[in-house]
């Protein structure tokens, strides 16, 4: 059995949590995505259910996305310039 409180997972506590919504065999899976806001590249993806409608996959998507997140009101981001993502 893992440790609850394990010292490694306490940057979840200030992570910026977002969704990710998939069509996966004619089902809508939704997984939640933590962002480290210290390190960018530091993410976790945990898939929390799936659906029959991509509606009942959004509306659980931001309730899932709200109750996880430490901030509600979604002021914990991530500067996308950490990225360097080249669009050529």
């Amino acid at each position: 059995m893992t440790k609850r409180n394990d010292p490694k997972d306490a940057w979840l506590l200030d992570a910026e949590v977002q969704y990710k919504i998939e069509e996966i065999n004619s089902r809508w899976e939704v997984s939640l995505v933590f962002i480290d806001t210290k390190d960018p590249k530091h993410i976790l993806i945990k898939k929390i259910g799936d659906y029959r409608s991509k509606r009942l996959a959004e509306v659980y998507a931001r309730n899932m996305q709200q109750t996880a997140a430490k901030d509600i009101r979604g002021t914990q981001k991530v500067n996308k310039d950490d990225y360097n993502i080249n669009s050529n």
